[in-house]
């Protein structure tokens, strides 16, 4: 993974988008969980304020489909990062902040935030979320 400065431009802003981007191969999104121990390591943005436990907690939530993050807790987040730096954290998975408050293709209603995804479902889930890559 490439660690550096975000250009936001990028970001996908819809589902299609984060499946484009994911699947154009780029360097600069985490595609696994290891790429998020290296952003971790390099002690990149909001993953430097987290202490261990909430990052061991918020990287052992993690789940990933075909390169993509699918699903997710960002309860062990809420306690040390302001709701700007959590949005950096979706960030660095390639999610903007427009597709994170988005609705989904599910028919769900708004936002990708506290849903977590169950056998190919986003399903509601307080502090968790869901992306496109649940269905896929």
């Amino acid at each position: 993974m490439q660690i550096g400065s975000i250009d936001k431009s990028k970001l996908a802003k819809t589902d299609d988008e984060f499946l484009r981007l994911v699947e154009s191969d780029v360097d600069w999104i985490a595609h696994s969980a290891d790429d998020v121990r290296q952003l971790r390591e390099a002690q990149y943005g909001p993953f430097a304020k987290l202490p261990e436990d909430d990052f061991r907690e918020f990287l052992e939530s993690l789940e990933f489909n075909r390169g993509g993050v699918s699903t997710g807790s960002y309860k062990p987040l809420m306690g040390s990062l302001s709701l700007t730096e959590l949005i950096e954290v979706f960030e660095c998975f390639g999610i903007s902040h427009e597709l994170f408050f988005s609705g989904h293709p599910s028919g769900d209603p708004p936002g990708m935030d506290n849903r977590a995804c169950r056998a190919g479902e986003c399903i509601s889930s307080p502090g968790h979320f869901c992306t496109v890559f649940c269905f896929i």
